[in-house]
């Protein structure tokens, strides 16, 4: 039987670190907030650069030592995508660093995530200590697969905003910013596929199961669809982004053809007047409202030439 504990990272000790190690029972910390100061504590007593790997690294790692008593302990980076804010966007994803040691594991995230929450009380059941770390990266990746399928939602708001408004400048950024979501969703999914490879490669050192519920296989099914949804969205999107320039297109020529055609119309009256205007007799010159003959001859002219180019399906 797993306990677990929850604690604010930096309200932890040195006192408090050391004891970690020595629990009777399989205990989980999760530790959440941390600061410099307790990446010291860690890093004195596991004498490894854990603040550099948390806070540096751009991409998953795994460390993998046997010790002394042939037991072992692994050091494991993840990278997952936190739920997009506007203001934050750059700072999408996040690090998630995980230590299993012989009786104890250790989680650390920036913030308290929920779905850590979840899986620490979903694991008050008999399971064997090299299945907890397989079982949490599979509730990891549900909590990706679930981020991730909020850009199905987005997408729906830009084809709605698209048939109702056509392709409008906040349009753009809009689409720009779910590419840039996309391709960290795929370097992401990327990473953390090192981590695979790590388990099937170490499986036996590990004593990890390939096949089951908490085996390896299902664990790379799972990243496997996050891949390929993750896919899918990009192509769609990659067609939203061609649709919304067809349309934008199409606006900047209807408008084009719109102008040219009163253009040419206007041209007629302009010719009218020119021709009225140069210094001989002409006709009308007499009628006190001559003036208004040419104005009529001009606004028939230019109905007419209006009449034909839509007869002929050039307006």
């Amino acid at each position: 039987m797993f306990k677990y504990k929850v604690l604010k990272a930096f309200e932890v000790a040195a006192s408090k670190i050391i004891p970690l190690d020595s629990e009777e029972e399989n205990t989980i910390f999760y530790f959440y907030q941390p600061d410099r100061q307790f990446f010291k504590h860690l890093n004195n007593h596991y004498q490894q650069n854990l603040s550099s790997l948390y806070y540096d690294k751009k991409e998953a790692n795994y460390f993998f030592n046997k010790g002394e008593n042939e037991k072992g302990y692994i050091t494991l980076l993840l990278l997952y995508p936190r739920e997009r804010e506007e203001a934050e966007f750059e700072h999408m994803v996040d690090s998630l660093l995980i230590l299993q040691r012989e009786h104890s594991v250790i989680i650390i995230t920036e913030d308290k995530e929920d779905f850590v929450l979840e899986f620490l009380k979903d694991c008050q059941k008999e399971l064997k200590n090299e299945e907890i770390l397989v079982n949490f990266i599979n509730a990891e990746l549900a909590k990706m697969t679930e981020d991730a399928q909020k850009i199905r939602d987005e997408i729906i708001k830009l084809e709605t905003s698209i048939n109702e408004n056509g392709p409008t400048r906040s349009l753009f950024t809009q689409v720009l910013q779910l590419k840039k979501y996309l391709i960290s969703l795929s370097l992401t999914y990327d990473s953390d596929d090192k981590i695979i490879e790590f388990f099937k490669r170490e499986k036996n050192a590990l004593n990890l199961d390939e096949n089951g519920h908490s085996g390896i296989i299902k664990l790379e099914e799972n990243l496997d669809s996050l891949k390929k949804l993750t896919q899918a969205y990009n192509r769609y999107l990659a067609s939203l982004d061609t649709m919304v320039n067809n349309l934008s297109s199409f606006r900047l020529n209807t408008i084009m053809k719109t102008l040219t055609e009163i253009s040419i119309v206007l041209t007629i009256p302009t010719m009218i007047y020119g021709f009225w205007g140069i210094n001989l007799k002409l006709p009308f010159e007499e009628f006190s409202f001559g003036f208004l003959l040419v104005l009529a001859i001009s606004l028939a002219l230019s109905g007419a030439v209006w009449y034909w180019m839509g007869k002929i399906k050039l307006l």
